[in-house]
């Protein structure tokens, strides 16, 4: 592997945390870093008070990406705001590996990317994984970092993140539409970066089972798994293990899972997930659906049907004017238009 950082994201519960181990990264050092990073963008917008500033992006349209990374590039965290955003990281839940404040020493101001390729250099470390940071890749990569985003059917990813130890690790149960848009929001960025230098992406499927083959492409042919024990939401897991791929059909409910491929289909088909639905049985799947679990958060909401049905209708019209904010990139909208 280059010399370069490298930065891992991708939805929670996708497989992060075992690509992460393989490749030796640091796990969500700074989680709260990339949250103020976003919400201090919103605040520049008049968008004061946003419960949730890295969310899924669907029908954003108060800015653009590009609005985003010009932002970034501005010096925005001095050393004694740095300092106090790492104070209050201790103990949060989020962060799975401790940061000492005092490892860090005064850094230069700077835009983003060199702010936290500093942290990286003070830490020794290679690079890091921070979830649903999807947003930040297209900035790490014009600065030259190493990228890597993974996918995983999102039926299992629902299944992790609501049923055995799952909100352990993901939190308090979040609406399902909210966590499908966000995964929507992974598989976006992945089409759009696709073949972009120093990206890649891949399926949780087929790091479990293949790892050697999936790590080849990031320069490693010698890696430890032995005697690591996964975090998995269904049962104890050693090492790299394919047994938690469809474990949705034991513990999801049928009604959820066909309403994740409603909203998911375009997206799954294209990645090779298999699915139950025929395309015109969609909509109404969409239109049916009631949301089984109790849901607590604030902030998030819950089944809308018409904007989903609207997006699978765009795709099956003739223009290719309407993008964004349906679909988020270009580039994407035209791939899932032409499997659709």
């Amino acid at each position: 592997m280059d010399g370069s950082p490298l930065f891992l994201t991708g939805m929670q519960r996708s497989g992060t945390t075992l690509l992460e181990r393989l490749l030796g990264l640091l796990s969500q050092p700074f989680p709260l870093l990339f949250v103020e990073a976003k919400r201090d963008f919103l605040r520049g917008l008049g968008r004061s008070g946003v419960r949730y500033p890295l969310g899924h992006l669907f029908l954003e349209d108060g800015y653009r990406p590009e609005d985003f990374h010009r932002h970034l590039e501005e010096p925005r965290f001095d050393g004694e705001r740095l300092q106090r955003i790492f104070e209050e990281m201790r103990g949060f839940s989020g962060q799975y590996t401790p940061v000492d404040p005092a490892a860090i020493p005064p850094l230069p101001p700077s835009g983003f990317a060199d702010l936290v390729a500093g942290i990286y250099r003070a830490l020794s470390a290679a690079g890091s994984k921070e979830t649903i940071c999807e947003e930040f890749l297209p900035y790490f990569l014009d600065h030259g970092w190493r990228c890597a985003l993974i996918l995983r059917d999102p039926r299992d990813v629902v299944a992790s993140l609501n049923h055995g130890r799952g909100p352990e690790y993901g939190g308090r149960l979040k609406p399902t539409l909210f966590n499908v848009r966000n995964w929507r929001k992974s598989v976006a960025h992945a089409l759009h970066l696709e073949g972009a230098p120093g990206f890649m992406w891949l399926r949780y499927e087929d790091l479990v089972a293949d790892p050697a083959a999936a790590l080849r492409a990031f320069g490693l042919s010698d890696f430890e798994i032995r005697g690591w024990t996964g975090n998995s939401s269904h049962g104890e897991r050693i090492g790299v293990s394919a047994e938690s791929v469809g474990a949705y059909r034991k513990v999801l409910d049928p009604g959820v899972a066909r309403f994740i491929e409603a909203a998911c289909l375009p997206e799954m088909r294209l990645l090779g997930y298999p699915v139950s639905l025929e395309a015109d049985e969609a909509p109404g799947v969409l239109r049916d659906f009631e949301e089984p679990y109790e849901i607590t958060r604030e902030g998030m909401e819950s089944a809308s049907d018409a904007d989903e049905v609207r997006r699978l209708e765009l795709l099956g019209e003739e223009t290719n004017a309407v993008v964004r904010p349906w679909f988020l990139f270009e580039r994407a909208h035209a791939r899932l238009k032409e499997s659709w």
